[in-house]
């Protein structure tokens, strides 16, 4: 650890709101006589020129202290000595100088006490965001040779790097997102001591993973983060199904981009500004069952490789991997939906009759269908190393024409067919409750969506067959 280094540096843009009130805030703790600094991500972001946001205020005064000054601020961490402070429309962290003993779960010290501003700096994970800025002063305290390793563009764990994982195995990945969101490079030592530690993310939880996983795949150049998370040996123990991906091989004539691990991370790199953690997850695991579903067949004039049935298999596989790291019911539902659906776009143009194409496209998770669709055909390069997009350009103007020229009644009718319920099945059969009778009314649904029965009275007609 450096001595204390005092670097003059003056914010030149116009201060934000959030920044504004963080000096206030700051300021006021200072007027009282106690240290107070910005602190960690925010002064890093803010020496890089990058957009600030989560400004967290690490200050000498005890949460008593602080809660005495501001008698609205309340403990968000009690145990950890952080107290939160509403500050116009915006909301801070505050937490008292501390140093964290012992860690025995490997995610929070066993206890706490409360030190000096160089051993909070001591205690965090990398250089980098041990930094402090005085924005009363204008001046960045740095402790522990941050200021040089931004310089260089290395990222680098603060004093021993065993010592820093070992107190929370989170910084594994973490150190991945920030040398993938910077593009930085990572310092040798610790490079080697992540490679030592590559299993101990098993051991953190699904919750956490999950997090820092979405948080890297919306990263603008997410696929350099798949890369360095296989590097670092973390998708074995991650995410072995899509290293799996790897060496499979596609039909040349649909996919000269290469196997199918290429054409995954180069539709994860197409897809568009705008985009949604469902979204790049859906593209992630879109193909993810062509390992187990790939075929060989000798036909004239038919491709010799094929992934028959992979868009379901895919979906079922996705199902896994996303409750595996704790997603909600409803995120994997979309997810999958859209993963199940993405080869339908190619069957609603291959005969594919009027009602069932508008049930698939009044679909509430259609855009997530089409966005998917898009990047998947992006990534798909035909002889010619070109792809093809006009697919997903009909799929927007069908969609398009659907959405003017459908009735309400219509669109509830194929998202959810009610021309004749379980109860009526029941009633006319003289069926009990049992699957049976949902075996009928999907076989109803599948008559008006192919246009034989268009009323209820035609569908209690179909009823007399069975």
């Amino acid at each position: 650890m450096s001595d204390n280094t005092r670097l003059e540096f003056k914010i030149t843009h116009k201060m934000t709101d959030e920044e504004s009130a963080a000096f206030e805030l700051t300021k006021i703790l200072q007027d009282k006589g106690y240290e107070t600094y910005w602190a960690g991500g925010a002064v890093r972001d803010l020496i890089l020129g990058l957009s600030v946001h989560d400004i967290d205020i690490a200050t000498a005064a005890r949460p008593e202290e602080i809660k005495k000054i501001f008698p609205d601020s309340y403990d968000r961490g009690k145990a950890f000595g952080v107290v939160a402070i509403k500050k116009d429309d915006h909301e801070f962290e505050v937490a008292t100088f501390r140093s964290d003993i012992g860690v025995a779960d490997h995610r929070r010290p066993d206890k706490i006490e409360f030190t000096s501003s160089a051993e909070d700096a001591a205690r965090r994970d990398f250089t980098i965001n041990g930094l402090f800025y005085d924005p009363v002063k204008s001046e960045i305290i740095d402790f522990v040779e941050g200021l040089t390793d931004l310089k260089r563009k290395v990222l680098s764990f603060i004093g021993e790097p065993q010592e820093r994982i070992n107190e929370d195995y989170l910084r594994i990945l973490r150190a991945v997102r920030f040398l993938v969101r910077l593009g930085f490079e990572m310092e040798k030592n610790s490079s080697e001591t992540i490679l030592k530690n590559k299993a101990k993310v098993s051991e953190i939880s699904a919750e956490r993973i999950r997090e820092e996983l979405s948080k890297m795949l919306l990263l603008e150049n997410r696929t350099q983060a798949i890369e360095q998370l296989e590097k670092f040996g973390l998708l074995d123990e991650l995410l072995p199904e899509l290293k799996a991906l790897k060496n499979v091989v596609q039909p040349k004539e649909f996919h000269s981009e290469g196997d199918v691990w290429t054409h995954t991370m180069l539709a994860l790199k197409n897809i568009g500004e705008t985009h949604s953690e469902e979204l790049v997850w859906c593209v992630l695991l879109h193909d993810i069952a062509k390992p187990e579903t790939i075929g060989y067949r000798s036909e004239v004039n038919k491709t010799s490789i094929t992934f028959f049935d992979h868009d379901v298999q895919s979906a079922e596989k996705a199902k896994e991997i996303l409750g595996r790291l704790k997603f909600s019911k409803s995120f994997i539902e979309k997810v999958s939906w859209a993963i199940r659906q993405h080869m339908r776009i190619v069957n609603a143009f291959r005969g594919m009759s009027e009602r069932k194409q508008k049930k698939l496209f009044s679909d509430p998770n259609i855009e997530l269908l089409l966005e998917l669709t898009k990047a998947d055909l992006s990534a798909s390069l035909r002889s010619d190393h070109k792809s093809d997009m006009k697919m997903y350009e009909d799929a927007v103007k069908l969609r398009e024409k659907f959405e003017l020229e459908t009735s309400e009644e219509e669109k509830n009718q194929v998202k959810k067919f009610d021309l004749v319920t379980g109860l009526d099945i029941m009633k006319n059969l003289n069926l009990q409750p049992s699957p049976e009778v949902g075996r009928i009314k999907n076989e109803l649904e599948q008559a008006y969506l192919n246009g034989e029965i268009n009323t209820r009275a035609e569908a209690l007609k179909m009823l007399e067959k069975f």
